[in-house]
């Protein structure tokens, strides 16, 4: 018996759930294994995939919105906090696809790191707008940085390793 991979659709619900699942597991009493860190930020998979595989519709932005609204609702708010977040990784990844766009797994990696330090640096900006000036983002770049370094285990959730559809700048169709 032959068996499949699994289609695209398929694949991408899979990587839906699994960025639902990571906003909604660290709020549940579960113990620290669910807590984030070390549970990573599906969300910005999803983000980063999304862009480059050039999700230029309205869903991509307002999944990820209703993701942040989530999250936020769960953390106990400030609302926005993470909306800011996901859809800062959405803009950074579509920029950082376009740079990154080789289609092998170094480059779609280098793509996503460059993506979740940058948001790093976002959420080092935002947070203390929402929660205060002694807030500390460590929590967040700890669980960034962890879902760095899954991100080759995960990335056919996200996206293919194809180059990104993007445009490329310089290059004319």
């Amino acid at each position: 018996m032959i068996a499949r991979a699994p289609s695209r659709s398929v694949l991408r619900a899979w990587g839906l759930a699994l960025a639902v699942a990571s906003v909604i597991l660290p709020a549940l009493p579960l113990g620290p294994l669910f807590a984030q860190p070390p549970m990573p930020l599906a969300a910005l998979w999803a983000a980063y995939g999304w862009a480059a595989e050039d999700e230029t519709g309205w869903r991509a932005p307002v999944t990820l919105s209703a993701l942040g609204l989530m999250h936020d609702q769960l953390a106990g708010g400030p609302y926005g906090l993470f909306v800011a977040l996901y859809l800062s990784a959405y803009l950074i990844g579509r920029v950082a696809a376009v740079i990154m766009s080789s289609p092998n797994l170094v480059s779609l990696w280098g793509g996503f790191i460059v993506t979740a330090v940058i948001t790093i640096g976002v959420a080092a900006v935002v947070a203390p707008m929402g929660l205060g000036a002694n807030v500390s983002v460590t929590p967040y770049a700890e669980a960034a940085l962890i879902t760095a370094l899954l991100f080759p285990l995960v990335r056919p959730l996200y996206m293919s390793s194809a180059p990104s559809m993007r445009p490329q700048p310089g290059f004319k169709k």
